[in-house]
């Protein structure tokens, strides 16, 4: 079966839902979202307390790292959202908008016109959604005991980390309003599907893009069947057409925007024989276009959890469970934050928590990761994972900065100011002090900030994917606007980066239309 649209967008997850608003404020457009997902979206979605029972659920892809060399081998768990929504429904809900170097960085390295003068109206935009401007309402004790303690240290009381501050100990601002978590799903999507010009197929996975003398023309699906028994909100199409399982094909008449996320997007593209030309040989896919960078300079965030059981009873959380942070450097002179020390009342792993039920913990990551990896097809199935190797601590100078920022962690927790939450501490433990020690306990304890980033790369480069206007070099009628386009990862949470590059690619889109 064949329909046409203008505008195709590959996944409904975080960039999706802001693409699917934006181009569908032209009437005179039609947009199709096709979401690999369910439409029945779980309702603790909406709970911004029920974060973790949602991690390894039916809303998560999940997938599994290859063995972690720098993790002595270890497979981390690398959730990504599935669903309406996608990533938007797993995230903490916190608010920040990373260091202005960051984005300057960006500019540097060959994507100009995202330097942070102008990504900053995007960014001011992000203020305008439903549930923007919510604030830490109801904190909890510890987490003022947390940054009381910071202070005690030396550390300045930061201001807004969604408003443009990038460094000290303060508040997160969080996507939360009315108790209800205020993702891209509510802030963006529901509120278009109304609009006759929308059209979203869920249970759609895209499995090649169709390429036709250099054109991206539009892409096959796989629409299967919809799923029983499934409960939860529906999220349904704009168009009511039957959807019948079996292999689809869809056209769009001016582009295909990809917007899967770091993993899923330059799998669709290798898939459709667009990347490195001896890795589509080995697995037996046609090569389409020689993109090299396709898949490489994939990143994420690292951290580990430092526990401590209280002296005080710990009430469960009453809104994410993670309200105040700290945002430090690691070296004099350096221009942003590289580790980020988040605050939790929390166990962060339950199962050393057990018999220990006030548990809260200090998350220290490396925010400013060097270590690099990638995402390859593990073979031409377009159903297949893929393979994906964040190669975490990768870069020693990542392992040693962990390290610090273990070592930071635990003189917070001895300090006077947070001795009322401090019974003993649980995780690394006491003992564990030496540089050896802590080493050992990174590497066994580091895991994922499911923060994935990087992998088709922006710049003009030769290893470069997109170019500064996120269309991918040398397909016409083909952008990327996700995570994957980023260079490097913003200074801290990524969520409100990922809603400011689909703002802005929505725009790119419009413009270009109009020319």
């Amino acid at each position: 079966m064949r329909e046409e649209f203008d505008y195709i967008v590959v996944g409904g997850g975080t960039a999706g839902c802001v693409l699917a608003n934006r181009l569908t404020e032209d009437p005179g457009v039609s947009v199709l979202v096709l979401e690999a997902g369910s439409g029945c979206v779980p309702p603790s979605v909406d709970d911004p307390t029920a974060w973790r029972s949602l991690l390894g659920s039916r809303a998560d892809w999940k997938y599994r790292s290859i063995p972690q060399p720098g993790l002595g081998g270890r497979v981390t768990r690398e959730p990504r959202g599935r669903g309406p929504g996608g990533s938007s429904n797993l995230h903490l809900m916190m608010n920040v908008r990373g260091h202005p170097s960051d984005y300057d960085g960006w500019a540097r390295q060959g994507a100009s016109g995202w330097s942070y003068r102008d990504v900053a109206p995007y960014f001011d935009r992000l203020a305008t959604r439903p549930g923007a401007d919510a604030g830490t309402h109801d904190p909890h004790p510890a987490s003022e005991a947390f940054l009381e303690a910071c202070a005690e240290l030396g550390f300045a009381r930061a201001g807004d980390f969604g408003a443009g501050t990038a460094s000290g100990a303060g508040w997160h601002r969080l996507d939360i309003a009315d108790g209800r978590r205020r993702g891209a799903l509510a802030a963006y999507l529901e509120p278009a599907l109304h609009r006759p010009n929308l059209t979203l197929r869920c249970d759609a996975q895209v499995t090649s893009l169709v390429v036709l003398e250099g054109t991206c023309a539009g892409v096959e699906y796989l629409q299967r069947p919809q799923p029983n028994g499934v409960t939860g909100r529906a999220v349904h199409d704009s168009r009511r057409e039957p959807r019948r399982p079996g292999l689809r094909q869809a056209c769009a008449s001016r582009e295909v925007i990809l917007a899967g996320g770091a993993v899923e997007s330059p799998k669709l593209l290798m898939l459709s024989g667009i990347g490195d030309p001896g890795h589509l040989r080995r697995v037996g896919v046609p090569v389409v276009a020689e993109l090299p960078g396709v898949g490489e300079n994939f990143h994420n965030h690292v951290l580990t959890g430092v526990m401590t059981e209280s002296r005080t009873s710990v009430r469960e959380p009453r809104q994410n469970g993670s309200e105040s942070v700290l945002f430090t450097a690691s070296a004099p002179g350096l221009s942003a934050p590289d580790l980020q020390l988040a605050f939790v009342h929390l166990p962060f792993d339950p199962a050393v928590a057990d018999g220990h039920p006030d548990t809260v913990s200090i998350l220290p990551g490396v925010i400013s990761p060097a270590s690099r990896g990638r995402i390859r097809l593990a073979h031409a199935d377009p159903l297949a994972r893929p393979l994906i190797h964040p190669n975490y601590l990768g870069d020693r100078g990542d392992l040693e900065r962990l390290v610090q920022g273990v070592r930071l962690a635990k003189e917070i927790i001895a300090t006077s100011a947070f001795s009322p939450w401090n019974k003993q501490e649980l995780r690394p433990g006491p003992a564990v002090t030496s540089d050896a020690a802590l080493r050992a306990f990174v590497r066994r304890t580091a895991d994922s900030y499911h923060h994935h980033a990087g992998s088709c790369r922006m710049g003009t480069d030769g290893t470069s994917v997109v170019d500064p206007a996120l269309r991918v070099h040398g397909i016409k009628g083909l952008r990327v606007a996700d995570a994957s386009v980023m260079p490097t990862l913003p200074s801290g949470n990524c969520h409100s980066a990922v809603l400011m590059i689909a703002e802005r690619a929505a725009d790119l889109v419009k413009g270009d239309a109009r020319v």
